[in-house]
């Protein structure tokens, strides 16, 4: 029996489908084959270090303003209005974080890159040269608009080049560096702040930031992109206006709120319902008017993106909740120096590290996440929980400790929240993703901060008028409130009420943080497992 006879059609439709299916297959063993090349290169580990010296950096910023907040209040006298250097910074991040996934896609990761350096070089020296209070919250927004890309820009990268279980372990040796920068700001600052002047901390930034910039100008080579006027159309400037705005009307609102005027004042109610309303805006511009959205609110139905996004929502609050208010707890209650201040958040940034490291070998070793997720729960809010206990009379040491369960279970959900992220959505989305991370991180820490700063204003404003009292207790009161060091200089039978006071108001800060670490723990459960591949194709 001969053959089937083959019409020339079918003839010509086969070789295409033949040559189309090799040229696929061509294709695939070229990408295996970059893959491979590019994760045994050495040039790789010159690449993941030269995007981490500038997150490396930022860790240390966070650190040295965490420890510095008091010492630069007192020589300021405005302790009440001292949460914007920290807000000032971080509402720069906000904004700015998720607009670098956007601004990298059209320009290209290296050139926004290198702008980000120079800016967080720029604002670090201005800080350095502030003359008052309200510049240096200046000199933060501006580094805070290039230090929002450090840590964007580098997940980014890293996403673009490695895949996601080899992802995981990286990102993980990458909070250690972060780590790293953490702990050995505090403790740097602390020296400097005692010996040459707080200025120098952040003036001694700006060299550094230098390094960072030669190496990735000479270690990161990516594909260059061509663009043109007409791309800045696709960059959601109005989107990134009302966010901005939003907060900082929030930011005013709870930050005057029962420190300078009462909560019913007009100027506390106007700036907070301004707020709601621009913050409302800006949800529906991203909805329905932006073509491509800062933060693109539609992909929020997918549970994963929601569960990571809220959860790092979350988190961010309880971080820099706890980093502030431990040291202030250490300075005020404990009398501790800078110093000795900075070296006992140690446990908290090593927790973060070792966590981050823990979960990301283990994603690797196995491919899944949702049991780290649930060991990282219960570590954050147990340890948020322990916080809560210190006392007047607790031991550093056991304080530092408690410090470390909060921190592994947030280097814990650092790398699962990103992972899984990147993990629920198709390579293509993964660029705009990540901002939706950073940028909830952003929002999260910036009112994470200015409402734990509120609630501290506030309950230590109504403990010192109750424990305080008898002649020249008034000036006692504006005294303290203005300067952190006025404390050891307060006449004797002041002394312990103004130190309970203080207590209370670290009690009740602590206290809300541990509730957004259980909403974090919530908000983490709603996360699906998804496969973690081992190629950057997916396949």
């Amino acid at each position: 029996m001969g053959l089937p006879d083959i019409t020339e059609e079918e003839a010509e439709a086969t070789q295409l489908l033949t040559t189309e299916e090799r040229a696929i297959a061509d294709e695939e063993a070229l990408v295996d084959e970059l893959e491979t090349e590019e994760l045994e290169r050495g040039r790789l580990i010159a690449v993941f270090l030269s995007l981490y010296v500038g997150v490396f950096l930022a860790a240390i910023d966070g650190t040295i303003v965490a420890t510095l907040l008091s010492r630069i209040a007192s020589d300021f006298n405005e302790f009440r209005s001292v949460s914007w250097i920290a807000t000032g910074y971080l509402i720069a991040q906000a904004a700015f974080q998720p607009t670098y996934g956007k601004l990298s896609d059209i320009f290209g990761r290296k050139p926004v890159l290198l702008v980000c350096n120079v800016l967080f070089g720029v604002g670090s020296i201005l800080c350095g040269l502030a003359p008052t209070l309200w510049f240096l919250v200046f000199a933060r927004v501006v580094a805070g608009m290039g230090g929002g890309g450090l840590t964007t820009l580098s997940a980014i990268t890293l996403s673009d080049i490695v895949p996601l279980r080899q992802r995981g372990l990286l990102q993980g040796i990458g909070n250690i560096l972060y780590g790293c920068g953490a702990a050995f700001g505090g403790i740097v600052g602390g020296i400097l702040t005692e010996t040459v002047g707080w200025r120098w901390t952040f003036a001694m930034q700006g060299p550094i930031i230098f390094v960072s910039i030669l190496a990735i100008q000479f270690n990161l080579n990516l594909p260059s992109k061509e663009y043109d006027g007409s791309q800045f159309k696709r960059i959601d400037f109005l989107g990134s206006f009302t966010l901005v705005t939003g907060l900082c009307l929030f930011l005013v609102g709870v930050s005057i709120g029962g420190s300078y005027f009462p909560w019913s004042s007009p100027f506390v109610a106007l700036p907070l319902s301004l707020s709601f309303i621009v913050l409302a805006s800006f949800v529906y511009v991203e909805l329905y008017i932006a073509n491509e959205p800062v933060i693109p609110l539609g992909l929020l139905k997918n549970r994963t993106v929601a569960g990571s996004a809220f959860t790092s929502w979350f988190l961010s609050m309880v971080y820099f909740t706890n980093i502030f208010y431990t040291a202030i707890y250490m300075i005020a209650v404990q009398g501790a120096s800078p110093t000795k201040s900075g070296s006992s958040l140690m446990p908290q940034f090593i927790g973060s590290a070792l966590g981050s490291l823990v979960c990301g070998y283990y994603m690797r070793m196995t491919g899944r996440y949702q049991l780290m997720s649930v060991l990282a729960m219960i570590s954050l809010f147990g340890g948020s929980l322990l916080l809560c206990t210190i006392g007047i009379d607790s031991n550093l040491n056991l304080v530092s400790t408690y410090l470390f369960l909060p921190g592994f279970g947030g280097g814990l959900y650092l790398t699962i929240t990103l992972v899984g992220l990147i993990a629920a959505v198709p390579h293509e989305y993964q660029a705009v993703c990540t901002s939706i991370q950073y940028g909830f991180r952003g929002t999260g820490s910036t009112i994470g901060v200015a409402v734990a700063a509120s609630i501290f204003q506030n309950t230590l404003g109504k403990q010192l008028h109750e424990r305080v009292t008898g002649p020249g207790s008034e000036e006692v009161i504006r005294l303290v409130q203005d300067s952190v060091e006025e404390i050891a200089k307060v006449p004797e039978p002041f002394r312990l009420a103004v130190t309970l006071s203080y207590l209370d108001a670290i009690h009740t800060v602590l206290y809300t943080s541990a509730f957004l670490a259980f909403c974090a723990g919530v908000s983490s459960l709603t996360m699906k497992e998804h496969i973690l591949h081992n190629k950057v194709s997916r396949r």
